[in-house]
């Protein structure tokens, strides 16, 4: 770290990306002044964030951007960080996402038929329930499809080390009947692919602080199907359905295909009632959850803090 330069920058403020640990150091370059704002995505048990258990690491930062009220809940109760210092500052769709349909544009039609259930997130976080669940899906509706968008690619892995570890879960999805494995794409074309989902369908076994995947699939015009677990139900917004997960493995399964089953046969029907609702889920995402809406909300946090200081 060059602090000479970074001295003579002579910040209002210096925004920490995703890991804690210099924020003691960082405090010492940049001095008294400038706001130092720690900014992640991380749960409060993961390795990035275990420099906050030091009280000096803590007392570095002016203020905390949190992702969810579940992750500053987390990090009040595990590191006892006051609720003042941390404001909730959400993530947002990627662009390719915002807009997917014109303001007057039906939901519905624009699904495929027969109806596709889509995967879009890492492997570990709960492919391996929907594959197992997907073949009772598909005996009680047998022309669902589920594609499968999924890889380590998002983290750096090469494609040697990624099939290396989770090669034997990407080959259940090629040799399953009515599966069909993409792996994962650039933004804009999974947007367009997406756009003719009827479901995400994603047993999330991992609490997540966050989840730009079921975002962008509702502002898709995307049924959603996941877990009641970590930030999910405020990601869902009362849109998404949700599977309690302090249950056996079995139940969990049972009642997430279920769910998802409900879903496909009310898409079947096209009923007035999913297309209103989807239209509802869209627009929200559209007016609440995109970039734009955030930076105006960062703009407006961090000339609350400086008049503060």
């Amino acid at each position: 770290m060059d602090s000479i330069r970074l001295q003579a920058l002579k910040l209002d403020a210096f925004i920490c990306i995703l890991a804690a640990g210099k924020g003691v150091l960082l405090r010492q370059i940049l001095g008294p002044v400038p706001l130092l704002i720690l900014w992640n995505q991380h749960a409060h048990d993961q390795p990035g964030v275990h420099a906050l258990g030091n009280p000096q690491e803590r007392a570095a930062y002016t203020a905390f951007a949190m992702v969810s009220d579940w992750q500053r809940a987390q990090y009040q109760r595990c590191f006892g960080i006051e609720p003042h210092r941390m404001a909730i500052l959400r993530n947002a769709i990627a662009p390719s996402f915002a807009g997917l349909f014109a303001s007057d544009e039906p939901v519905l039609p624009q699904k495929d038929s027969p109806p596709v259930l889509a995967y879009t997130s890492t492997p570990f976080r709960g492919l391996d329930l929907l594959l197992d669940s997907f073949p009772k899906i598909r005996a009680a509706v047998p022309d669902a499809r589920l594609r499968v968008f999924s890889s380590m690619k998002v983290y750096q892995s090469s494609a040697a080390e990624d099939e290396r570890t989770y090669g034997g879960l990407y080959q259940r999805c090629r040799s399953m009947e009515g599966v069909e494995y993409i792996g994962s794409l650039p933004q804009p074309g999974l947007a367009q692919e997406l756009r003719k989902v009827t479901a995400l369908a994603y047993p999330n076994t991992f609490a997540e602080t966050s989840c730009i995947s079921v975002m962008e699939a509702m502002a898709a015009g995307c049924c959603v199907i996941s877990s009641l677990l970590g930030a999910l139900p405020e990601t869902g917004a009362g849109f998404a359905k949700l599977i309690p997960v302090e249950q056996s493995r079995q139940a969990y399964l049972h009642q997430f295909t279920g769910q998802t089953v409900r879903i496909l046969q009310d898409f079947a029907a096209r009923s007035t009632g999913m297309e209103s609702e989807l239209y509802r889920q869209v627009t929200m995402m559209n007016n609440t959850c995109t970039w734009e809406v955030r930076t105006r909300q960062w703009t407006d946090w961090l000339q609350s803090l400086a008049q503060k200081r």
